[in-house]
């Protein structure tokens, strides 16, 4: 019965339920005592004659079973009248709500005592990852890079001297409620030859926020309540930060959009000013996380500009919440050509710390092969798994399929939302590290399955 979803534990409804009923026990009994409660014995002889004259005999048991009878109508009535009630309001609510409402209730009740988790990056990879994470969890929040400066991101960045929206954007409609025309709405992009030619309308929208609030936090707020967004999105900093990388020959390279094209191999990558201030609600998000997760998105120029803040890396190294790493799925040209999984983490470590990632995610689906010809045209291959490596930098690699195959070389968001909801879920057990080793050697197994 649909009734009984209320009842499942944990949703706080059977306590509700338990002292409504207490409080028209009181009622009834306040209203016995004060109209005479006399008058029931009265109701309870005249029943009793009606029962003679009837039968020709006193018997209590029919008496006792209309009692139950009329006790049983009045509940069912209370119910009926609670829900209702219940359906009237959220009808003005939610007018155009078209799924069953009781579901509805009992779902946001569920996600809304998820587990905390974090989510640190930028870029297409992990907005593609919210759209999946925003299905097991209410309680996210994304830590964005605001380094970009490429594109209508980048011009509005230089005409209005404000932090970079684009990766804002991106997170704040994959949070949405309900994507559809504010998705197509935030995306688009103005045609023409003018001024306006190739702005986002969402970057555009947030820049005037800006301006208009005078506060990024705000603006991120007013917007999340425009979108009816589920969970937070908080820039890393609110300083105009600029993404550079020392490059191995000994070149600097200065803007995050110049650094893909400069043809050589990074060893670093810092920001201007060196010690950006880091807008203090991220820095108490990691503290409170349960979960925090790098990744995925670019390596260098979407996950790294988070960690050259001062005080999230910080937040992060001291954090007693168990890091995941998400891996691309494919290399990068231009950041990580040649790299494998290893390689990623020790670029990590080496820009916030040693051993600062416990779990590693990597792929292990197959991709198409047109697919990958098109990847490898564009200079870009699978990441290349090393297990033993990733096991000796202290972290715990979990390789699964995470990728639809005929659509392209990155993650599918349902596919990577239950594998890494599967992995904090046993990590909110405190399974040992035998059986969470033995727990996650599944998906090999899985994988070897499926391959045979």
């Amino acid at each position: 019965m649909r009734f009984f979803k209320w009842l499942h534990p944990g949703l706080h409804i059977k306590r509700w339920l338990f002292l409504f009923g207490l409080g028209m026990m009181a009622t009834s009994f306040g209203l016995v005592l004060t109209f005479n409660y006399q008058w029931l014995g009265q109701v309870e002889e005249w029943m009793f004659r009606l029962l003679y004259e009837m039968t020709g005999h006193y018997n209590y048991t029919v008496l006792a079973t209309i009692g139950i009878l009329v006790i049983a109508s009045g509940l069912f009535l209370m119910g009926w009248a609670t829900r209702r009630l219940i359906r009237t309001m959220l009808g003005v609510v939610m007018p155009n709500e078209s799924e069953n409402i009781s579901d509805l209730i009992l779902s946001n009740l569920q996600l809304a005592k998820g587990p905390k988790v974090v989510v640190i990056g930028g870029g297409t990879g992990l907005s593609v990852m919210l759209r999946g994470l925003k299905t097991k969890t209410y309680n996210l929040t994304a830590v964005v890079t605001v380094a970009d400066d490429g594109g209508s991101t980048g011009r509005i960045r230089q005409d209005l001297d404000i932090i970079a929206p684009g990766d804002l954007r991106n997170c704040l409609v994959a949070l949405a409620d309900k994507e559809g025309l504010m998705e197509k709405l935030f995306a688009h992009r103005f045609g023409g030859s003018g001024n306006l030619t190739g702005h986002s309308f969402g970057n555009l929208f947030i820049a005037a926020l800006i301006e208009v609030l005078g506060d990024v936090e705000e603006a991120m707020d007013a917007t999340s309540k425009v979108l009816k967004v589920r969970g937070k999105v908080i820039p890393a900093s609110a300083e105009k930060i600029q993404l550079n990388a020392e490059m191995t020959d000994g070149r600097i390279i200065c803007g995050e959009s110049q650094i893909p094209h400069a043809h050589g191999k990074i060893k670093r990558v810092f920001t201007t000013p060196e010690q950006p201030k880091a807008i203090q609600s991220a820095v108490e998000a990691i503290r409170d996380a349960d979960v925090i997760v790098l990744g995925p998105g670019s390596l260098y120029t979407s996950i790294m500009p988070n960690l050259c803040v001062p005080d999230i890396a910080a937040a992060v190294r001291d954090s007693k919440a168990k890091k995941i790493y998400i891996c691309n799925v494919m290399t990068q040209p231009g950041e990580t050509d040649g790299y494998t999984v290893s390689d990623h983490v020790k670029a990590i470590n080496q820009h916030a710390g040693q051993g600062i990632v416990d779990f590693v995610i990597a792929n292990s689906g197959d991709i198409d092969t047109a697919v990958l010809q098109r990847y490898a045209d564009a200079g870009s291959q699978p990441v290349v798994i090393d297990k033993r490596r990733v096991g000796e930098l202290g972290a715990t690699l979990l390789s699964a399929d995470l990728v639809n195959a005929e659509k392209g070389g990155t993650h599918d968001p349902k596919k990577l939302a239950n594998v890494l909801f599967d992995l904090i879920n046993a990590l909110r057990t405190d399974l040992s590290p035998e059986l969470l080793h033995y727990y996650l050697k599944r998906y090999d197994l899985k994988r070897n399955l499926r391959r045979r």
